[in-house]
């Protein structure tokens, strides 16, 4: 089962660190750049190793 309070609370964080690797140069960013798009897929990606790790 997905814990989605989990997954929203990763996004929340994930979300932040993109917009700060931003304003700092970090990060280049283009006009179509989908922002929320990358974050939503990062926190995928780090739930499901979570939930590995878990299980292992």
């Amino acid at each position: 089962m997905i814990n989605y309070i989990l997954l929203y609370k990763i996004k929340k964080k994930v979300k932040t660190m993109i917009k700060d690797r931003i304003t700092e140069g970090e990060i280049a960013t283009t006009p179509s750049s989908c922002i929320d798009c990358l974050a939503t897929d990062l926190s995928w990606e780090i739930y499901y190793i979570m939930k590995e790790k878990e299980e292992a």
